[in-house]
């Protein structure tokens, strides 16, 4: 009994080791896709946004809506000056990694929040869904 209870203790400390691992990593890697994100944003390469995303996010809208609705963005909110992360969720699942990330963001023209979901696929996050809201959206 004690033996078949150390086999349990031993795979539920691996799995858990193993998970705990994929979480951080996936983490990390979203992360940095954000800094890619707002790089590129900052450089007007739309095109390249769409086109280094995830199939989902292809999906939701052909390319030129995609990047008219990211230089509209530009227009009224400017550029990405600071960005703070106010939240992040991992969903590891035997379908994939799902990481949420959440900030408050400083455009030139004024503040906002973003919503990042990524699907990491090996070393890479791609970009899911991208969400941002600001009062500048309505106002401008």
């Amino acid at each position: 009994m004690k033996n078949q209870n150390f086999k349990v203790l031993l795979i539920a400390s691996l799995l858990f080791t193993a998970t705990s691992c994929s979480f951080t990593k996936g983490k990390s890697q979203a992360e940095s896709a954000v800094a890619q994100f707002h790089s590129q944003y900052n450089s007007d390469q739309f095109h390249e946004i769409y086109n280094q995303a995830d199939e989902g996010f292809r999906k939701s809208g052909d390319e030129a809506s995609v990047v008219e609705y990211l230089e509209a963005l530009r227009r009224k909110l400017g550029t990405v000056k600071t960005a703070k992360q106010t939240g992040w969720h991992v969903n590891a699942t035997t379908a994939g990694t799902i990481v949420t990330l959440g900030y408050d963001v400083e455009f030139s023209e004024g503040k906002g929040t973003e919503h990042f979901v990524f699907r990491v696929s090996g070393d890479q996050a791609l970009l899911y869904r991208y969400d941002v809201n600001s009062p500048l959206l309505i106002t401008r």
